[in-house]
């Protein structure tokens, strides 16, 4: 749909007032027989997913912070530090309510530490629960649909209070020893190489 827009975008005349309805039609049927000729994208991705909570020790979810920033990674939070809590005369509210684009805004002293230190911090109850997390830290390669997918188990997973290098490194040992005996693995490859570009960013830290 996006590509249909830019398309449709070009294809347009600064002056549509002076088109008929039927030009206008002639106009978006180009542009959708433009978008039929692009290559596909691909259905499923992957990204690497840090998993954390304010419950952690501060310097700890500080120092991660840091360096996801650095790696161009985000911190993602099931939730606020304070549990929502409806009124009585409430009804209850549901999850985009809950964890939706403004909560941030609207409670960003929880997070304003890391904010302050240039951390990118996100809120996905859903990651959490599609991947059962119930200890944090835990960094995760995990695939990205971007439409309805049956896969949804994490490729890797590291757990502990560790630093962020330290767990990219023990996943690329992972990806490293499993792509031995899987070559052909195409999506193992995305995944090294996803990692090397990560720990690169980082550069020599602990």
């Amino acid at each position: 749909m996006k590509r249909f827009l830019m398309t449709l975008a070009f294809l347009l005349p600064l002056n549509t007032s002076a088109l008929t309805p039927g030009e206008v039609q002639a106009i978006v049927q180009q542009a959708q027989e433009s978008v039929q000729t692009l290559p596909q994208t691909q259905e499923e991705d992957i990204a690497i997913a840090i998993a954390v909570s304010l419950s952690m020790p501060r310097a700890s979810l500080l120092k991660l912070g840091q360096d996801a920033r650095d790696a161009g990674l985000t911190l993602t939070f099931r939730g606020v530090g304070t549990e929502i809590q409806n009124r009585p005369d409430e009804k209850p509210q549901t999850v985009a309510q809950r964890y939706g684009k403004g909560l941030i805004a609207r409670h960003m002293e929880d997070f304003k530490f890391l904010t302050d230190a240039g951390a990118n911090v996100q809120i996905d109850p859903v990651l959490f629960a599609r991947h059962n997390i119930t200890d944090v830290p835990r960094v995760m390669v995990v695939p990205v649909c971007r439409s309805a997918c049956e896969r949804t188990q994490a490729i890797l997973v590291a757990r502990g209070d560790v630093s962020l290098r330290y767990a990219l490194e023990t996943l690329f040992k992972d990806v490293t020893n499993r792509f031995k005996t899987e070559p052909e693995n195409k999506q193992l490859l995305k995944v090294k190489s996803l990692l090397e570009e990560k720990l690169l960013r980082l550069g020599d830290r602990e």
